[in-house]
């Protein structure tokens, strides 16, 4: 899947394919995503083997790729004025699509985790074109979503840690001002 080409976090993600807040690029790029999400639920039910492949490197983890993606389309559902409706409509679409594999995951072989992962400081998401969310409304949102649970579960046994869904290939935070 394409998804690391959209950008190395959430934060660049939303940052390459805000259009001034629109996010039609965003939007146009996850219709083709939404189908190979479903597919892959699909498959991981049907060969089990898939849950025990890992990739090497950060940039084509799957775990990492959905859960920045999941990142930033809820942070663009959330917090952009701009969007149009059928935007909107689509970026939800895209969300359920990643919960639904999620749920696969679950019933399959993932557990969530027992506490709600940590969401960094995103005072570089609020600067971003149409959004008037703050930083800690964001911040706020992402945290109360359930399916964080089991996205932090699915990139740990992934062999991946939680921070590195925030972070740039180099390990560098890009959302987070210290």
């Amino acid at each position: 899947m394409a998804i690391s080409a959209l950008g190395e976090n959430p934060q660049k993600i939303l940052a390459s394919t805000n259009d001034g807040g629109q996010y039609a690029t965003l939007v146009n790029q996850l219709q083709p995503l939404q189908q190979s999400i479903s597919t892959l639920g699909q498959q991981h039910l049907a060969y089990p083997i898939l849950h025990y492949y890992h990739s090497e490197t950060s940039s084509k983890a799957l775990s990492l790729a959905i859960a920045k993606l999941y990142q930033a389309v809820a942070v663009a559902c959330f917090a952009s004025s701009r969007l149009d409706t059928a935007s909107r409509e689509q970026l939800l679409i895209a969300r359920t699509t990643i919960e639904q594999f999620l749920d696969t995951l679950g019933s399959a072989f993932i557990h969530p985790s027992r506490h709600t992962p940590d969401i960094p400081a995103l005072i570089d998401y609020a600067e971003l074109p149409g959004f008037e969310k703050s930083s800690t409304e964001i911040q706020h949102y992402l945290a109360s979503l359930p399916h964080q649970k089991i996205l932090m579960a699915y990139v740990h046994k992934d062999g991946w840690q939680w921070q590195e869904v925030w972070q740039s290939e180099h390990g560098q935070s890009t959302n987070a001002r210290s």
